[in-house]
Formats: structure tokens, C-alpha cells, sequence
């Protein structure tokens, strides 16, 4: 166990600069006898590629792994600074606890340090004792720690008692579920854990409520709408508060490896951490490192470094929002929601408001973000739940994106590989891992961070190999060394020997094996084992995405989502940009089919220079074809490019969102004026089937059009009544429902008397379950994802026809989703 003496506490000293407080508390160490005195500028070496300052005023300087060997003995010296010294832009040291640890017997005290993190009256005890004995009581344990002074929020005479139920207790999806529900009532609503009530409507303060499974909540509301939000928050905690990623944020333990990797040794240096996602990767070593932000503390003019703030808000907002739209499309919703939660942060009312009462005193709005951003997220690092504690990360990855845009930054990107890389770094908000290359990064590991953070399931969905909290060690591997990951032991090898790369080799060919197969097979026909054939075709948005369909075995494309012409701009694209875009397309396609779905917005889809109109409900409003008969221009100007690129190759036109005959009537009619317009030869055409009026309608509708695509993502949340975005209600829009199921028999059934022909572009299209039961339906077509088409089409040539429509009528007869996920 580890002792700190009187002997190593010095009180009420002053320091010029964090270099001669860090050699102020050498020379403690040194004289003790625990260290060389050269560990010095090690510690000095440390702050040059980490900032050890933790926040409430408290530092913990530490030298580099590689001076281990200039440390007699593991210790702690404390400096204590009661008139402070600058550590960092913005941050002011007073208690500098320097480490020389040669092993773990340290941590003890940095447990002790984070209770005092989250206390500031603490802290400013510590810094201004004139008793070392009181820092040595406090840092060792020995002194219980007092509570947190806090503002006592009494429950409001309204309200309920809710367990929670889910594995991770109250982290950040179901608190992110709940604090969106909240914010939709003007009620004052209250959470209280225990002793610890928080805001609702303050993502971090619900965090900070520590709340684990089985714990006993009470929530209680004051307002207007009160009896109107405990209804609807007592349904959110009924419905499981959208908690449905336990599966995702369970650590992956070593000893969860294939035979093959679960007992392997390494002739080189092995350093041991966390399996995150499993893998292997060969390469060199990439040292990640991020870009330096330098800021004023002070400012003259409040109201202007406010709305400087706000408007570095409103981009971090919108930067997510296109971060979510482009995880959303490489991994699904599911993965992209941490971004969501990420927004909730940037739009956290106490967050806010700390910072803004900082600026009123003077702080520069960089130096008021960063205090507050910095001051909560020490609080969630300091919680003892891993899942908790690993939010911590998130908050300071939002917190950075918002100080970007009000502060210097020394480079105008963090630096990223050029060629392939086993990528290391002390940790990597889930910003960075989004916008890694998997062709280049062929591994992550990390010096800190967990397996259940957010950065590790986006690397589990980009299928990069991770290893995490490696420990500090990993820092000093220089770039460019030799090195092997092996995601599944949790192991960094480092100038790994010949034998060592030859064993992972051989081991990589038997994890790829299956993948390999898909590939070398994916322009073979999805052609069932008794000669049924089904087309899979791939969903896209662009140019690039279409080379890849066709280089992933698509077979054409099932579903060109044309908004992405429309976002991220001013204006609508012209004619001649679209006639472009589109024609690219065809080419990309070597005479493939193309079905081009004319413009989807409304609903969650706001593109703000279309004027689109403010609707209570847009999901209900004017959304899909009803947006294009509203906005003809529009709609005309998008048929015409349509039809002009038409001589590039094979495409159909598709129109979304048709609930009614009439509907379907008009959009023909103009097509068809567009046609004769343009000149150019007859397409075919058919409609998207998302809505039950349009199933219910089926024979009508196939007698006017070519063929149908079931969009089952929205038939789904409109036969349920369920958004598919909700946040309590999302996890039982299942499209595997059989009230879906029969709608979609429904539509194959009066399309197949029509002699049109049925696909669908929905989420369980790709499902594996989704797959048998959908072909076993009847449908001729599976649009799915780039990744999942070879997948989707070795599936299909392993499986009958006749043994799928068995298992669909299993599925039409089933009582609910869960019987129809319990098939085999």
C-alpha cells in the first residue's frame, strides 16, 4: 500500500510557471529518495503530449513510461499553490499532485481524487490548508470524504416511482430518451436517486444521478402540463426507455477469442489491455495527435461573446447533425444516435447557463465553455459505473467541437493516416473513429477508455480491431514501429517477430474466410437452391456509392435517395446539376437498372430554403409525393433531369409516400407531360408502398404502374403508430412484426394478380431473418446497403424457397414480433 508522509506535502508556495511548480515537487520526490531527479523532464515530456490538469484546480503531473526505470520507489509529493498557476490556457493549478508510479499503487489516491473533483468547497479546502496532514488524510483515505455540498431539490407533490431495469442502469441512450420526452413539456419535472434529484431536462444532470439497475427513481412534476409528461414519462419507463444497446456496450472480454487467438504468444513485446473489437492487424504504428487550442481567459463585451457561444452552438449542432447522417448510412441508426446524445449535451440548460454566467463576470466565451464543458465531465469521469464514467469522453468530445469555433487552433485538422496503420492514441472521441478510413486504419489502440464506450461499438461497426486502455505505455511506441493487434486477447505486439506475424497471418485467413467467400461470390445471382431467383440491388446516394454497388455484386440499384442532391446548400440543384449527377450514376452502372425515387422530404427530412411549412406533426403532413404536387417547380424540374438522363441507361422512376389513387394520378400526369416535353422514350414507374391506405389500395394502385417498392421502415412505424425515432417507442417498430408482415402479403398478393412485380428497401431487408421470410413472401427484390449485399446473396444460395415460404406463413400466423424472432 502506498504511504504519503507529511515530508512529501508542501504548503503555501508559489510558482512562476507550471514548469517550476512541476520542479518544485521533484525536488520533494528526489529528496525523499524516490526518484531520479531526471524524472523531472520526464514529467516535463508528458505535459508536452497530455494536459494532466483534471479540473476543480487540482493537477496531476507524471512522467512517460519509458523513465520507469528512474523511479526508486512509487510515491506522491503534493504542491500546494493557494494563489494558483497556469497550467493550461484557462486552467489554474492549486494543489499539484505529482506521481512517480512504477506500477498501480497509486490509483488508491487517484480514487480519492475524483470525490474531490466533483466538490469544488473541497478542493478550495485542500489548496488552503495550512495542515499537511490534511491533504495527507484526504489523499490516502484515511478522512472520509464530505459530501458534496449541493442545492437540495425537493420533489414536487406530483408524481411516480420507476425502477430501472436496464443491465447499464440509467446511461446515456435512456437518459437521452428521456430528457428529448422531457423537453417536450413545459412542466418543471424532477428526477430524484436516493439523496440526488436532477433537471430531466439536463442530460448530464441525469448522468450525475449514478443511477444503477434496480435503482428506485421518483419523478415528479410542477407546471401546466405536469399530469400530461408523468403520463407520458411513466409510458417511456414501461416501454424500456429505448434501452436496447446493452448488447453493443458489454465489454468484450479476453477469453471471448476463437481457439485460434485465445491461447496464441508473441515472441515480441506484448502489451496487454482491453478487448474492444475483435480482429487482427498487421502494420506500422500511426501516433495520433490532436490539434493545440489556445484562448484569452477574459473578454470586454458580454452580450457579444454570448452570441459568439450561441452561434458556435448552432455549428456544433449542425456539424452533428451531418456526422449522424453519415454514421447513420455506414453502421444504421442505432450507432448514429450517440450523436444524438451528443447533441443533448450541446443543448444541456445547465451547461448553458454556467457558461453564460461566467461571461457576465468577464471570461471570454471559450473560457466559460471550457470551464463548464471541462467541470462536468471531471464529474462523470469520477463516477464509479464504467459505462457512466466513460461519458466522460463524449462530453469532452462535444465540448471541444463547440471551444473549435471560439478559439486558435493550431492546425486546421487533427492529422490523420495517409497509409495503412495500427492507429494509437490516448483515447479517440467517437468524432475521430467516425471519420477513420478502414482501409487505412487497420487497427485502434487506445491508451485509456473502455469497451463500453461509444468510441468502441463505432469501431465495432466500422469492423476495425481494437484494443483500449493499454495504458499510458503505448504513447511512447514511435511512429512507424512494427507492430501486431490482436483485437480478440486484447494485445498490442510490438517489432512482433516473424513467427509472431506468420501465426496472426494464418489466423486472419481463417477469421476472413466467410467474408472472403461472400466476396469472391458476390456477382453470382442470388439463385435458391430449387432455382427461385431474387435481384439484390443496393440503397445509394451518390456517384461513389454507386461504383461501390456495383463492385459489392449489386445488381443494380434499388433505391436512389435523391435528397442528398438537396441538402447542405442554399438553393435547390439546377436542371443541368441533376442531368449531370444522375447520368454519372447510369454510367457508374455499366447498364445495371437504376430506380431514382423522386424527392423525399417532410417528416424528419427539413431542407429550410424549400420553404417547407411548420406542421404540428410533419410525419402526418405535407411529406413525400404530397410535397411534390405542392412544390410542382420542384417536382418538375427533378422529372426533367430525370428524363434527359434516361439515354445514359436503364432507370425507373419511383414516387414515395403514395397514400391515395388521386395522388398517384397526378404525379403520372405530370410525368407524363415532362415526357412528351423532354422527348424522351417511356420509363418504368412505380411507388414506394409505405403506407397502409396505399396496401389497402394495392390493386387499384398496380394497375397504374410497373412495380412496387415496400418501403417497410415507414409501413412499419405507420401500421404501428409508432415513430421509428422515437426515443421510448423506436424499439418496437419492428418490421418483423406480423400486423407488417400480413400488410406486405396483402400488397405481393394484388401485385402478382396485377402481374407487376414486388421488392422492398427497407431495414429488414438485410436482416438475416428478414431475408428468408420476405423471399418466402413473394418479393423479387432486396435493396439493401453496400456491406450487406454479398452477405445477403450467399445467404439466399444456401437456402430453399420452398423451406422460406413455409417459414413466412410461420410468420403470418405468429402473435407478435418476438414469435416471429424466435423462428428457425
Amino acid at each position: 500500500m502506498l504511504t504519503l508522509s507529511n515530508e512529501l506535502v508542501a504548503i503555501g508556495k508559489t510558482a512562476s510557471d507550471k514548469a517550476d511548480a512541476i520542479a518544485q515537487a521533484v525536488d520533494l520526490l528526489s529528496a525523499a529518495g524516490k526518484i531520479d531527479p531526471r524524472y523531472g523532464a520526464s514529467m516535463l515530456g508528458r505535459e508536452k503530449v497530455a494536459n494532466t490538469f483534471l479540473g476543480n484546480g487540482i493537477a496531476i503531473p507524471h512522467g512517460l513510461a519509458k523513465d520507469r526505470d528512474l523511479i526508486h520507489e512509487t510515491a506522491i509529493a503534493v504542491l500546494q499553490l493557494p494563489g494558483g498557476v497556469e497550467w493550461a490556457p484557462g486552467d489554474t493549478a492549486r494543489l499539484v499532485v505529482a506521481i512517480a508510479a512504477r506500477s498501480d499503487e497509486h490509483l488508491e489516491v487517484l480514487s480519492n481524487l475524483t470525490d474531490v473533483l466533483s466538490n469544488a468547497e473541497e478542493a478550495d479546502r485542500l489548496a488552503t490548508t495550512l495542515d499537511p496532514a490534511t491533504i495527507v488524510a484526504r489523499l490516502t483515505g484515511s478522512e472520509p470524504a464530505p459530501a458534496a455540498p449541493s442545492v437540495t431539490l425537493e420533489d414536487f407533490a406530483d408524481g411516480f416511482t420507476a425502477i430501472v431495469e436496464g443491465p447499464h442502469g440509467l446511461h446515456a441512450r435512456p437518459a437521452t430518451a428521456l430528457v428529448e420526452l422531457a423537453k417536450t413539456y413545459q412542466a418543471e419535472i424532477r428526477i430524484r436517486c436516493g439523496e440526488t434529484a436532477g433537471n430531466a431536462k439536463s442530460l448530464i444532470s441525469l448522468l450525475k444521478l449514478g443511477a444503477k439497475q434496480g435503482a428506485e427513481l421518483r419523478i415528479s412534476a410542477d407546471g401546466p402540463d405536469a399530469a400530461a409528461a408523468l403520463k407520458a414519462l411513466q409510458g417511456a419507463f414501461e416501454a424500456g426507455l429505448e434501452d436496447e444497446d446493452g448488447a453493443d456496450e458489454a465489454p468484450v472480454h479476453v477469453g471471448q477469442a476463437a481457439a485460434t487467438t485465445a491461447t496464441a504468444t508473441y515472441d515480441g513485446t506484448t502489451i496487454q489491455g482491453i478487448s474492444s473489437s475483435p480482429g487482427l492487424a498487421i502494420a506500422p504504428v500511426f501516433q495520433f495527435a490532436r490539434e493545440h487550442i489556445t484562448f484569452a481567459p477574459d473578454a470586454a463585451d458580454p452580450d457579444a461573446e454570448i452570441s459568439r457561444l450561441d452561434g458556435a452552438l448552432q455549428t456544433a449542432w449542425r456539424q452533428l447533425d451531418a456526422l449522424y447522417e453519415e454514421v447513420w448510412k455506414k453502421t444504421g441508426p442505432a450507432k448514429a444516435g450517440i450523436f444524438r446524445a451528443h447533441q443533448e449535451f450541446l443543448d444541456d440548460p445547465e451547461m448553458v447557463e454556467a457558461a453564460w454566467d461566467s461571461i457576465k463576470q468577464g471570461r471570454s466565451a471559450a473560457h466559460a465553455w471550457h470551464a463548464a464543458f471541462n467541470e462536468r465531465a471531471d464529474i462523470l469521469a469520477g463516477m464509479k459505473d464504467p459505462v457512466l464514467s466513460g461519458r466522460a469522453v463524449d462530453l469532452r468530445d462535444v465540448g471541444l467541437r463547440v471551444l473549435r469555433q471560439l478559439a486558435e487552433v493550431d492546425s486546421d485538422a487533427t492529422a490523420l493516416p495517409s497509409a495503412p496503420c495500427i492507429l494509437v492514441a490516448d483515447d479517440l472521441t467517437p468524432s475521430d473513429t467516425a471519420q477513420l478510413d478502414p482501409a487505412l486504419v487497420k487497427g485502434l489502440c487506445t491508451a485509456s477508455g473502455g469497451p463500453t464506450s461509444h468510441t468502441s461499438i463505432i469501431a465495432r461497426s466500422l469492423d476495425i480491431p481494437a484494443v483500449v486502455g493499454a495504458g499510458a505505455q503505448v504513447l511512447d511506441i514511435a511512429s512507424g514501429t512494427p507492430a501486431l493487434l490482436d483485437g480478440q486477447s486484447g494485445l498490442l505486439v510490438r517489432n512482433p517477430s516473424a513467427a509472431d506475424e506468420a501465426f496472426a497471418r494464418a489466423a486472419l485467413v481463417d477469421l476472413n474466410a466467410r467474408r472472403e467467400a461472400e466476396k469472391r461470390d458476390c456477382y453470382k445471382p442470388a439463385l435458391t437452391t430449387d432455382g427461385a431467383r431474387i435481384e439484390v440491388v443496393a440503397n445509394i446516394s451518390d456517384v461513389s456509392e454507386a461504383i461501390a454497388a456495383v463492385e459489392a455484386g449489386g445488381e443494380g440499384v434499388g433505391l436512389l435517395r435523391t435528397e442528398f442532391l438537396f441538402v447542405n446548400r442554399d438553393e435547390a440543384p439546377s436542371e443541368d446539376e441533376q442531368v449531370g449527377i444522375y447520368s454519372a450514376m447510369l454510367d457508374a452502372m455499366n447498364g445495371l437498372p437504376i430506380i431514382i425515387r423522386t424527392l423525399d422530404v417532410g417528416g424528419d427530412k427539413e431542407i429550410p430554403y424549400l420553404k417547407m411549412p411548420v406542421e404540428e406533426n410533419p410525419f402526418l403532413g405535407e411529406r413525400g409525393i404530397r410535397f411534390c404536387l405542392a412544390h410542382e417547380d420542384v417536382f418538375r424540374t427533378q422529372l426533367r433531369a430525370i428524363y434527359r438522363a434516361s439515354t445514359h441507361g436503364p432507370l425507373r422512376i419511383m414516387f414515395p409516400m403514395v397514400a391515395m389513387t388521386s395522388e398517384l394520378d397526378a404525379a403520372l400526369r405530370i410525368a407524363e407531360e415532362v415526357r412528351a416535353e423532354i422527348g424522351a422514350e417511356p420509363v418504368e414507374m412505380g411507388i414506394m408502398i409505405e403506407i397502409p391506405s396505399a396496401v389497402m389500395m394495392a390493386p387499384e394502385l398496380a394497375a397504374k404502374v410497373d412495380f412496387f417498392s415496400i418501403g417497410t421502415n415507414d409501413l412499419t412505424q405507420y401500421a404501428l403508430a409508432m415513430d421509428r425515432m422515437h426515443p421510448t417507442l423506436a424499439r418496437q417498430a419492428d418490421g418483423l412484426h406480423p400486423a407488417v408482415l400480413r400488410l406486405i402479403d396483402q400488397t405481393v398478393k394484388a401485385a402478382d394478380a396485377a402481374g407487376i412485380w414486388v421488392g422492398a428497401c427497407g431495414g429488414i431487408a438485410a436482416d438475416p431473418l428478414g431475408v428468408s421470410i420476405l423471399s418466402g413472401l413473394g418479393l423479387k427484390e432486396l435493396s439493401v446497403s453496400i456491406p450487406s449485399i454479398a452477405a445477403v446473396k450467399a445467404q439466399l444460395r444456401q437456402q430453399s424457397m420452398a423451406d422460406n415460404r413455409a417459414l413466412a406463413q410461420k410468420a403470418l400466423a405468429a402473435p407478435d414480433a418476438a414469435a416471429v424472432r424466435a423462428l428457425r
